[in-house]
């Protein structure tokens, strides 16, 4: 008889307050149409999860028409045990007074140290609080690695 350990699916979410330490905008033929390279750090709040405390990396790619348009990027979580990386993608829109928001989804790529084998996929939302400074809630369901389910 042979056993098969399933692998147990488990919510884990967070928050974030991103700050851009780089942002390099650039014209796409008329002053309303922008391509928007940035990256930013910053460090993820999840009391009670894996992931709590971590500190937080982004890079990515908005292409906007009049304030609107898609976004994609990669998320680096990385705590002293181990790093996860995720792609997203998403939307970008810019209301009537100016403030910027972004949601989307993303899935985890590649995971290192005792996240390694994590997998998993969810949402995030995103609220620019400055043109420098962002305030970033995500949350997923994620397969931990074996070694995360003995520790429980």
């Amino acid at each position: 008889m042979t056993c098969v350990t399933a692998s147990v699916a488990m919510p884990m979410s967070g928050t974030f307050t991103i700050h851009l330490d780089r942002q390099e905008a650039r014209p796409l033929g008329s002053p309303d149409h922008l391509q928007i390279q940035q990256s930013g750090t910053g460090t993820n709040q999840s009391p009670g999860q894996p992931l709590d405390g971590a500190a937080v990396g982004i890079n990515e790619v908005a292409t906007l028409k009049r304030g609107r348009g898609p976004v994609r990027g990669t998320i680096t979580f990385t705590t002293p045990t181990g790093t996860t990386v995720s792609t997203y993608t998403g939307a970008v829109a810019t209301d009537a007074q100016g403030r910027v928001t972004a949601q989307g989804r993303f899935r985890t790529k590649e995971a290192g140290g005792a996240f390694k084998g994590l997998r998993g996929s969810g949402t995030f939302s995103v609220m620019y609080t400055s043109k420098t400074d962002a305030v970033s809630q995500w949350s997923g369901t994620f397969t931990p690695p074996a070694t995360m389910m003995s520790g429980r």
